[in-house]
Order: C-alpha cells, then structure tokens, then sequence
C-alpha cells in the first residue's frame, strides 16, 4: 500500500479527487445544536502564546536547549521539522504505548470523537495528523463502503505503519474501506475548498506551529453544516487537582513507560507542550476566529484529556 506526497496547498488531482466524492447535504449534528444554545467564551477564553513559552523559544539568549529535554520542538522556526522528527522515531511503538499509557481508554475516546464529527454513511472523511491510521479507520467504520476516508501526516514513518495496518485489515476483514493516506502539512491541507463531510484531529492540534491557521485550514475544507471533532490532552491549568495529577501522571508513569522502550525525550516534551496548548474555552474561541459559527470543548477522562467539536455554517 503506497501512501501520497502532498505539499502544495492544492496538490493536482485534489479537485478531481473532491469530485468522486459523494455530494451530500448541508450536515447537522446534536453537538451542533448544543453549540449554537452556549453562550460566548468570555475573556479567559483570550488566548496568546503562554509568555514563558516565548522566553524559551528565544532561548533566553542563550541559544540552549530547554532543560527539560524537550529539544528544539518548540524552537521558533524549527517546530515542525523537530516533531516530525519526533513522530518518525516513535512511529515503531507508537501504537503500543497509546495503549499501555491509557490503559486501553483511548479507544473510546477516539469512538466519541468520530460520533461528535458526525460522520455517516457514503460520507467523505478526514482525519488530520492521522498516525498510524486509528482515528481514520473508526472513521472508515462510520462511512461504511460506500464512503471515502482520507488520512493526512506529515510523518512517513507513521503513514507507512497506517498502510501496513490496512493491508492487514484487508487480509483479515474482505475487502478494504475506500481510504487514502497523503503525506502533507496540516497547515496548508491539500484539498478543495468545502471537500469533507466530516474530519477529526487526534493529538495533533497541539502539536502544530501555528494553532490558528490550523483551525482555518479545517474550516476551510469542511462542507457547510459539517463538524470536526479535536481530540488532545486537555490544558488544566484552570483546575489545580487536575493539573497536578496530569503532572504526576506524565513524571510518574508516561516517561518512565517510554524510557523503557527507548524514547524518552520523545515524551519527555508532553508537559511543556500541554502547558503551551490553549485551554478549553481559548480553544473554542479560537475556533470562532477561524470562521466556525459553533464550538463545544468537552472534558474527557476526568478533564485529562478533551474533545473540541467545531461546527461550520451552513
């Protein structure tokens, strides 16, 4: 199974690939509804880049790296180039330590986020910062076979994985799901303009260098009334209980879990990039911003983690 490149914003063929698409009418879901009856974030829902964030990208001028071993991924024009670096070494035991770190759970919080972008059957899907193919493979189970799934990385490693995973699907379930795998930027997405029916983002928005422009690209892409579901680790700093026991959590159990299967650093970087990671109603603020007409951040698992489901106008 081969996967695609894509760097342009609108890679050839992204036109005619929009066309084979099903057309469908605008989309409409209860997180949509239960949107549009919230009222406004207020000012705490103002976000900018945390300022300490921005006295250790500049490096305090001294140009070395963050003492907490979190490298160069949030060094101010090296952001992307050092995760993706992060995401091709943990590509090999990425899959196992989401499990082991979540006891299984994240299983269904990747369901929840597929049921909140209102995917449905013959509908076309994306799944943004894909990895090895989870969250596009519950998608493809929502379209059914009459639907289409597109998977976008900007990690090789983890795009091959995703195909690999779906040529065991094939050996083992008949034949595949309608599913695409492309290579490309989260910030320029290589489709059409209003060429989804519904999308997802695990794990990634966090991870991106520039939040905003992300959440643009998304509601650019999605076809009126259509959703996208954000699933990521939530930022607690609100909430003192939580955000200390997500702390402990991380020092305690994620890092010496990864450290045992030799990627340590690689994880070592999930605290400062939470802490840097707009909270909740920043989150659905900025998801007004970039043009959605409704958006709900919903707490999971004890509000450690969190699902922003973004609704485009009709």
């Amino acid at each position: 199974m081969q996967y695609l490149s894509a760097q342009a914003p609108h890679a050839p063929g992204a036109a005619q690939a929009a066309q084979r698409r099903p057309q469908r009418a605008a989309c409409s879901t209860p997180a949509a509804a239960e949107a549009r009856s919230r009222p406004a974030a207020s000012s705490r829902g103002q976000w900018t880049r945390p300022q300490a964030a921005q006295q250790q990208e500049a490096g305090n001028g001294s140009g070395a790296a963050p003492a907490n071993g979190s490298g160069d991924f949030f060094a101010e024009g090296r952001e992307a180039t050092e995760r993706q670096r992060l995401f091709n070494t943990i590509a090999p035991v990425y899959d196992q330590l989401n499990d082991q770190l979540s006891l299984g759970l994240h299983r269904v919080w990747k369901r929840m986020a597929v049921k909140w972008s209102g995917a449905r059957t013959g509908g076309a899907a994306l799944d943004v910062c894909c990895g090895s193919g989870d969250l596009a493979f519950r998608l493809a189970e929502a379209v059914g076979p009459s639907g289409s799934v597109t998977g976008l990385d900007f990690s090789a490693n983890m795009l091959e994985d995703a195909a690999r995973r779906q040529e065991q699907r094939r050996a083992t379930l008949g034949p595949a799901y309608d599913m695409s795998w492309v290579q490309g930027d989260a910030l320029a997405l290589p489709f059409e303009d209003a060429s989804f029916d519904a999308a997802t983002m695990g794990y990634g928005l966090r991870n991106v260098a520039d939040i905003p422009q992300a959440m643009r690209e998304l509601h650019r892409v999605l076809r009126p009334g259509c959703s996208v579901a954000i699933l990521d680790f939530n930022n607690a700093s609100d909430n003192a209980v939580v955000d200390t026991a997500q702390a402990f959590f991380l020092k305690s159990f994620v890092v010496p879990t990864a450290r045992s299967m030799g990627v340590a650093e690689e994880y070592e970087y999930l605290r400062p990039s939470i802490q840097r990671f707009p909270t909740g109603p920043q989150q659905e603020t900025l998801a007004r911003q970039a043009g959605f007409s409704a958006a709900v951040h919903y707490p999971l698992a004890f509000g450690l983690m969190g699902c922003l489901v973004c609704t485009k106008a009709r």
